[in-house]
């Protein structure tokens, strides 16, 4: 983040302390229709139209250091590999031999210099996917090799993070996260390593998931500590962004920020935490503050000095989510050989943090399928929702969705260049 942003965002935390109502002219908005939770119209529109069009996280790029090795991706629902070619770029295919379907690597990770099918071990190159041997290939008449390719699919690296999108149109990577690349190059990205991964599995709609980290309404209700909240919701700034990304920062409420001995909420100091590698680069305001970007559709990091995790949200079927949370970190350890007391703590806190968020989300799924919902009211702190669901409209495009179902595209004007 530049200086000037840093104090862009500090006078827009001030003003939120200091408004008394929503800015004049903000547009009121319509109760989120119940539906966009519960209908099978709603969710095989996207399963048809949102996922096999947007970039998701896949993994990291030190996971596969070398040539040929590959890990398996399934998340999307279809079969998906990663593999580091001949000429060391990551590319992504779908792992589905162009033969019978069978697929062309078995196992979650591994080293292969070919693709070679599991069934007739018809086999592909590791750059291209192109099919460059068939068994018995007499015995296919007519047999043109140059269209059985294995089918790549969209494959981009940030800062050794992986994302894929299954649709060939779609917008580069860079272009969809826009500004938050710059914004979160002082986290020095490709340096942090994995930590730990955790998952849980929630019996609730995966947007009921994904809204609970748009916004910290929620905050000092659920998440308060011996009757005090770590945060003052109602100085925090939120940036939309284009695509449905977005940006939060919340300031530390009294007690938090008065234990860090700073005289007033945008008092930065450069704080360190004890214990943990800190990474220099990263400006006081974040050290001072709770910031969070979200990576539309299924991506939330909540970033700190010292390491911060990506939270995704999966779809399993329209009542059901798994959440997963990793942490990237600038470590000096192999978690392989266990984690020091210090990460451990962090890890065991932050899944406290996470289930006190989830002890909502099973009833929350269940109120919305009974009578007692009509749809779901949004208030102006919360607007990266609503901003969520403007892009989720736009992406499965607005005239396929009933009108019912619909959310008003009402933010345009306030989306941040």
């Amino acid at each position: 983040m530049t200086p000037e942003l840093v104090a862009r965002l500090t006078a827009e935390m001030q003003y939120e302390f200091d408004r008394t109502a929503p800015p004049d002219g903000f547009p009121k908005f319509h109760d989120i229709p119940v539906e966009r939770f519960t209908s099978d119209e709603f969710w095989d529109l996207e399963q048809k139209y949102l996922w096999p069009r947007s970039w998701v996280l896949a993994g990291r790029a030190e996971d596969i250091p070398n040539v040929g090795d590959f890990f398996t991706f399934d998340d999307l629902g279809v079969p998906i590999l990663l593999i580091r070619g001949k000429d060391s770029q990551v590319r992504a295919f779908y792992n589905t031999c162009q033969h019978r379907g069978a697929p062309v690597v078995r196992e979650a990770s591994g080293t292969s210099k070919l693709l070679r099918c599991q069934y007739h071990s018809w086999s592909y190159d590791i750059d291209n996917g192109k099919l460059v041997s068939v068994p018995d290939e007499r015995d296919f008449v007519d047999l043109d090799k140059t269209e059985r390719c294995l089918p790549s699919i969209s494959c981009e690296i940030w800062d050794n993070w992986i994302f894929v999108n299954q649709d060939p149109e779609a917008i580069a990577f860079s272009d969809h996260i826009g500004k938050i690349a710059d914004e979160m190059s002082e986290f020095q990205g490709s340096s942090l390593r994995t930590v730990a991964k955790q998952s849980e599995i929630i019996p609730c709609n995966w947007k009921v998931t994904a809204e609970a980290f748009l916004e910290v309404y929620h905050f000092r209700h659920i998440h308060s500590r011996n009757g005090e909240s770590l945060l003052d919701n109602r100085g925090a700034t939120m940036g939309l962004l284009p695509n449905g990304c977005s940006r939060m920062v919340t300031p530390f409420s009294k007690t938090s920020y008065s234990a860090l001995g700073m005289n007033n909420w945008d008092d930065y100091k450069h704080v360190v935490i004890p214990g943990f590698t800190d990474l220099e680069t990263v400006n006081d305001m974040v050290r001072c503050t709770s910031s969070a970007y979200g990576i539309f559709p299924n991506l939330i990091t909540p970033i700190a000095a010292y390491g911060f995790p990506f939270i995704t949200f999966w779809p399993i079927d329209k009542q059901t989510t798994r959440i997963d949370w990793t942490h990237y970190a600038p470590i000096d350890f192999d978690p392989k050989d266990g984690l020091p007391t210090n990460w451990q703590m962090r890890l065991d806190n932050f899944k406290l943090i996470m289930e006190e968020d989830f002890w909502n989300m099973a009833p929350m799924q269940r109120s919305l399928e009974s009578p007692a919902m009509r749809g779901m009211p949004t208030n102006y702190q919360e607007r990266r929702i609503w901003n969520f669901h403007e892009q989720l409209d736009r992406v499965i495009g607005i005239d396929r969705i009933p009108a019912s179902m619909r959310v008003e595209q009402l933010l345009s004007n306030y989306i941040e260049d």
